[in-house]
């Protein structure tokens, strides 16, 4: 499945080798959750990193209305709760199963004492965090800067690129693209109507599909470069 909300993070088990990877495992403790269970509150004070094994999990927390407000969602070999072994920081997330899946858990002390003697795990971790940061960055700069149905139109083609470029169908509901974006369900229908207008998508049920990966590229640049243009003429 293509998961729209990874837009780029990496996988820390693409970033080791398989005996570290091992290592990691023997040190960890594989729990299996159902679907909507549990893993992690909001407000845990306990260090650990959890490395997903099968299954994706969803990242948010409850809104005003008592529904969750995803913010992102993790696949297989995706880990997270890195910057609590590193800060003093509570966990800032609940953290659900998305159906079943298998997440090893790993306690702080044990994995810390891993990260001391391979030099390797650390580059991947530090790899992991920064590329966060940056597609982060990136993600706010295009909310603040680009008229709306640009930055989700970026975001359409990055999530297209996570699979390498070659996949142009997208996973994804409405919903969960309008709370990325901070829009209401109703104005994210007309981002997607708007371009869907354009010969840009083609909207599915749960999914949005890209004709052409190139044309949609050169349209995002395209407005970029007109807002670029405008700034400077006034």
């Amino acid at each position: 499945m293509l998961n729209f909300f990874e837009l780029g993070s990496p996988r820390l088990t693409d970033l080791i080798s398989s005996p570290l990877d091992q290592q990691l495992r023997a040190i960890a403790s594989p729990v299996r959750y159902q679907a909507g269970q549990l893993i992690h509150h909001r407000g845990d004070e306990k260090p650990g990193i959890s490395i997903v094994r099968q299954g994706v999990v969803s990242v948010g927390n409850f809104g005003v209305d008592g529904s969750i407000v995803a913010t992102t969602q993790l696949g297989q070999g995706q880990c997270f709760g890195e910057f609590t072994l590193f800060t003093s920081l509570p966990r800032t997330h609940d953290i659900f199963s998305e159906g079943d899946s298998e997440v090893d858990q790993i306690p702080g002390p044990a994995f810390m004492e891993l990260f001391a003697k391979e030099p390797s795990l650390s580059q991947a971790l530090l790899s992991v965090c920064l590329l966060r940061n940056h597609r982060l960055l990136e993600f706010l700069d295009d909310i603040r800067r680009l008229p709306r149905p640009a930055s989700v139109a970026k975001g359409l083609l990055l999530a297209c690129q996570n699979e390498g470029g070659e996949k142009n169908e997208i996973q994804v509901r409405q919903d969960d693209l309008a709370n990325m974006f901070g829009v209401s369900r109703v104005s994210m229908g007309k981002i997607l109507k708007q371009l869907e207008i354009l010969g840009l998508i083609k909207r599915g049920y749960g999914t949005i599909k890209i004709p052409d990966l190139q044309a949609l590229d050169v349209w995002v640049k395209r407005q970029s470069t007109i807002l670029a243009l405008s700034a400077k003429a006034r």
